[in-house]
C-alpha cells in the first residue's frame, strides 16, 4: 500500500470517528438512585401489600412474607466516583457510590458500591433505567429489602446553553 493511500484511509478514518456521536465526559457522569426500603413480615392470619409496591408485587410473592408495607423512599443524584449516604429505619445507614458506567455488554449498566452499616458492603451493577430487590437486614419481627434503582441522568447541555 503506497504512503499516500495509507494517509488517506487515516484520514477517512479520523474524520468518520470524529463524527460519531460521544457520551458525557466521565467526569459529567451522574446518576439518580433510587431505593425503596420495604418492611416484609411473616403473617399466618393476614396478606397485605402496600400498593405503592403494585409494581414489583410478583417479585415479593416469590419470597417467604406474607405482608409488605412500603417504609421509606429514599432519592438523591449522585455525580462519578461520588458517594452519598441516606438514613432509612432502624438507625441506620446506606452509602451509595457511582463507579461510572459499564458498557462491555449489550447493555449500560450502572456500577454501584452499596455500604448498608456496618455488615453490608457489595458492588452491584444494575442496568441504566433498571432496578434490583436486595434481602436487607433484620428489622422488628421481620426483614428489610432494598428495592434499588439507577437511571443515568442527562447532563447535555440544554439548546442555547454552553
Amino acid at each position: 500500500m503506497s504512503r499516500s493511500l495509507r494517509w488517506i484511509l487515516i484520514s477517512m478514518l479520523v474524520a468518520y470517528w470524529s463524527t460519531w456521536p460521544t457520551s458525557a465526559p466521565a467526569k459529567d457522569l451522574e446518576a439518580g438512585i433510587t431505593i425503596r426500603v420495604i418492611y416484609a413480615v411473616k403473617d399466618d392470619k393476614v396478606k397485605s401489600m402496600d400498593p405503592a409496591l403494585e409494581d414489583i408485587r410478583g417479585e415479593l410473592l416469590d419470597l417467604p412474607f406474607t405482608k409488605f408495607r412500603l417504609l421509606d423512599k429514599l432519592e438523591a443524584e449522585v455525580a462519578i466516583n461520588g458517594t452519598v449516604e441516606l438514613q432509612f429505619p432502624g438507625d441506620r445507614s446506606i452509602s451509595v457510590r457511582f463507579l461510572g458506567l459499564d458498557v462491555s455488554g449489550t447493555r449500560e449498566m450502572l456500577s454501584l458500591n452499596l455500604a448498608v452499616k456496618p455488615k453490608l458492603n457489595m458492588q452491584m451493577r444494575v442496568a441504566n433505567g433498571g432496578r434490583t430487590l436486595l434481602g436487607g437486614p433484620p428489622y422488628l419481627e421481620g426483614t428489610l429489602f432494598l428495592d434499588v434503582s439507577a437511571k443515568l441522568k442527562d447532563n447535555a447541555p440544554k439548546e442555547g446553553e454552553k
